[in-house]
């Protein structure tokens, strides 16, 4: 199974450590029910981007683990990405992502549910096969509880017209920036370099919440086709992310009566005609600059320049 995403094309090793990465995957999916064996399969091969697995396996090149626990490693932490995936596919009622259908319009909430809850099992499963250490397990269950909390701080903001931006960086730290930091960090902290592990960290924080805010901004300045999923999804369910949190602050009244008003296309003109975007551009290149300043720091070499090269295209990416 070939990795479809053309970022990794520069990159020809990392993409052959990722495609085995998806072949360990594979591998880990011995679940009886047929329809849900089939379901995760799908979603394996609708082409992700990986870029948590390839932060992961770059960040261990820092550490004398095994080529075979790193490719665990990053084998669980894109199927816990995926299990989250799933299950806000299930919750947001979405029919499409990647440009494909999702697995609850495909299959029905019940299977993708089912299909989100086996790969949280599969996830450690995997992890003591490969007999990574407990304290590393419960290191994981921590990240996981503060990526829920990051959805649930979420949940609790729907419909929040006086969310400030601290609010909305709180929340996506914790259900984006949350798994970037435990893909760049595990393998520094398995490998018992605290101080690494610490540095790590930050930076895969700082990645994922940039990340995020791509993400909430191509929202705004893509279409459906280029995005692979519906635009205007998320502020009809009532999420309000970076680009209309500044359009609230550049004229809140006039934001506030659209919203009530569910007038969700003169919104998208709205946000596109006012500074919101640029607004939403620069504060992911500031916490993508913090990222990268930090990465400075890292031991010199190849896989420092690789993180450095892909941290910085990331936010000229398009979809």
């Amino acid at each position: 199974m070939d990795v479809k995403n053309t970022i990794w094309s520069d990159y020809p090793l990392l993409s052959r450590d990722l495609n085995k990465v998806q072949k360990l995957m594979k591998s880990q999916i011995s679940v009886k029910n047929e329809s849900i064996k089939l379901a995760i399969f799908d979603i394996f091969d609708a082409g992700g981007k990986m870029l948590r697995p390839a932060y992961l396996l770059l960040f261990s090149g820092f550490t004398e683990l095994s080529d075979k626990e790193k490719i665990a490693l990053a084998a669980s932490v894109e199927m816990l990405h995926t299990a989250t995936l799933i299950h806000d596919d299930v919750i947001d009622k979405a029919d499409t992502r990647r440009g494909v259908a999702t697995l609850s319009a495909k299959y029905g909430s019940e299977i993708a549910v089912y299909a989100g809850d086996y790969l949280f099992v599969a996830v450690f499963k995997l992890l003591s096969e490969y007999s990574l250490e407990l304290s590393n397990l419960t290191k994981n269950l921590v990240s996981i509880e503060r990526l829920l909390g990051g959805e649930l701080g979420q949940l609790n903001k729907h419909f929040d017209l006086e969310q400030t931006l601290d609010d909305y960086i709180e929340n996506i730290s914790g259900k984006t920036g949350e798994l970037f930091a435990m893909s760049a960090s595990v393998a520094p902290l398995i490998a018992r370099n605290n101080r690494l592990a610490n540095t790590a960290y930050k930076i895969g924080m700082n990645i994922g919440i940039a990340f995020q805010i791509m993400d909430d901004y191509l929202d705004y300045a893509s279409d459906a086709k280029t995005l692979g999923k519906p635009v205007l999804e998320d502020v009809q369910q009532g999420i309000y992310s970076a680009p209309i949190l500044f359009a609230l602050q550049e004229n809140r009244k006039k934001m506030t009566q659209l919203l009530q008003a569910k007038k969700f296309d003169e919104v998208y003109e709205f946000v596109q005609t006012s500074t919101s975007l640029t607004q939403t551009k620069e504060l992911a290149k500031s916490y993508t600059n913090a990222a990268l300043q930090l990465i400075n720091k890292l031991p010199k070499g190849e896989n420092r320049e690789m993180i450095s090269a892909i941290t910085a295209k990331l936010l000229e990416r398009t979809l």
